[in-house]
């Protein structure tokens, strides 16, 4: 295995997940990238129209929301690989649907282990929204490392 690629979230949980699949990347000698999933981004740029009185959170005149989610997201990737003591840890934001984004950038990147975090987060929501981990697992055609985090 040369190229491992560890999905996080802004779960607390992150930290155990980063840390076992850099783990994991250092045994085997592994190249690592993390990566980061803003889900919908365009919803967030939406800026919807005045209703009873309120207005879009969004409504910010020039400011793009999108670029400021992804630049979120990339200093939250840049802090966990220096959390994690490395400056050849790589760092990479994808957009779109979880799962689909995920498993789309290990194939195109050829990465040969996925490491993601599972945490519950209740019924309901899993029932409407589906469980992010369930869906990689069921579409994976690479070895997945699942670290089971408790709510």
């Amino acid at each position: 295995m040369k190229k491992i690629c560890i999905a996080l979230d802004y779960n607390p949980s992150a930290e155990k997940v980063a840390k076992t699949g850099y783990a994991y990347a250092q045994a085997l000698g592994a190249e690592t990238t993390l990566v980061h999933v803003i889900s919908d981004a365009a919803f967030y740029a939406m800026d919807y129209e005045p209703f009873m009185g309120y207005q879009s959170p969004f409504h910010m005149g020039n400011v793009n929301v999108v670029k400021e989610l992804v630049k979120g997201a990339e200093n939250f990737l840049s802090a966990s690989a220096e959390h994690l003591g490395s400056r050849d840890i790589k760092t990479q934001v994808l957009e779109g649907e979880t799962a689909e984004a995920i498993l789309e950038y290990c194939t195109e990147n050829n990465i040969d282990l996925l490491v993601i975090g599972t945490h519950s987060h209740g019924i309901l929501e899993n029932v409407l929204m589906g469980n992010e981990a369930v869906n990689v697992v069921k579409h994976t055609k690479i070895p997945l490392l699942v670290i089971p985090i408790k709510a």
